[in-house]
């Protein structure tokens, strides 16, 4: 059952990081499904360690998937090789960069002083059904926008002022079932980004946010190496379902893109609102527990998750070739 349920985690964690579903949100009640099949959850600490290999898996994919405009970004930023592709140049790779500094800062403060407060929202069941409800939302006002004329801001024409939106949108991700490609596509699409664009600022500001998201939350599941419950067999695991995360994230991230171009996100707004009608549902039925209690209605049957920031992601490419069509890339 271990085997079967690290790839199913695997699988859930690729197909959901990239898409605008909220992947923590996914991963928790798959988790505590699993919890409440077995009978015996796992350690928070357990939880969390495989859960940050997973996210590792997922920021290969993009790395992967934008290889060639990273390899050419590399050439414009380090030669100046006049060769290059347009949008590749050093000023335009140096340009984007700042753009993407500019759309991470914001994750800084938030991280220091809300993270108590965010994982407090974690307890409760209702909170993860609300954030489920809200990235629907948003999707679905998107999708209006995106049965409109495609926008035509590209890198260049990108502001630091977008960029700041954009980061703004993003520190709402650590909310539970909050998506965080879902609110930084949605703002990205808002601001008149071009629907490719918005797809590839959004993954690229992604890379930094799970990086960080991810050395943070290791470095707390290491101080107590006891508690990860890593024997080999369990190593084995993980680094399979990493691999199988890695390579569903590279399909979900083509996905991705081919749906907000076709202007079709209301799909999955859709499935978020029949999703967070089930938990809430649940929560309505079983209750939240007494008041101080530490846990939600899947997590009394399951355990509980220690929560960290979310890192849903999307997007991640550091050069202008992001708003070219995903035809154009292997």
């Amino acid at each position: 059952m271990e085997w079967l349920e690290s790839l199913i985690l695997g699988f859930v964690q690729g197909i959901t990081e990239f898409l605008p579903v909220s992947s923590d949100g996914h991963l928790s009640i798959t988790q505590h499904g699993f919890a409440w099949l077995t009978g015996t959850p796992r350690g928070g600490r357990e939880n969390l360690f495989f859960d940050v290999m997973l996210h590792v898996g997922t920021l290969v994919a993009i790395l992967v998937h934008y290889r060639r405009s990273i390899r050419e970004g590399a050439r414009g930023l380090l030669f100046n090789d006049p060769e290059v592709a347009p949008g590749f140049d050093r000023a335009s790779v140096i340009r984007v960069g700042v753009l993407a500094a500019v759309a991470t800062a914001p994750l800084v403060p938030f991280a220091l002083f809300f993270k108590d407060w965010v994982e407090g929202l974690f307890q409760s069941g209702a909170a993860a059904g609300v954030g489920f409800l809200i990235t629907a939302a948003v999707l679905a006002l998107t999708s209006l926008k995106l049965v409109g004329p495609d926008g035509g801001k590209g890198p260049a024409e990108t502001t630091w002022r977008d960029a700041l939106l954009i980061g703004l949108a993003q520190t709402l991700a650590p909310l539970p079932g909050v998506s965080r490609s879902g609110l930084t596509i949605a703002m990205a699409l808002g601001l008149g980004l071009s629907r490719t664009w918005a797809v590839g600022f959004s993954l690229l500001i992604a890379v930094p946010a799970i990086s960080g998201a991810a050395v943070f939350e290791l470095k707390d599941a290491l101080a107590d190496p006891a508690a990860l419950g890593l024997t080999p067999d369990r190593v084995a695991q993980t680094v399979v379902a990493t691999i199988l995360a890695g390579l569903v994230g590279y399909a979900a991230i083509i996905w991705l893109i081919r749906v907000v171009q076709a202007g079709r996100v209301w799909y999955f707004s859709v499935y978020l609102v029949m999703l967070a009608v089930v938990v809430l549902g649940l929560v309505a039925t079983m209750g939240e527990g007494d008041a101080g209690s530490t846990s939600n209605t899947l997590d009394r049957v399951a355990g509980r998750r220690d929560p960290g920031p979310s890192v849903d992601s999307l997007p991640r490419s550091p050069v202008g070739a992001l708003g070219r069509p995903v035809s154009a890339r292997p």
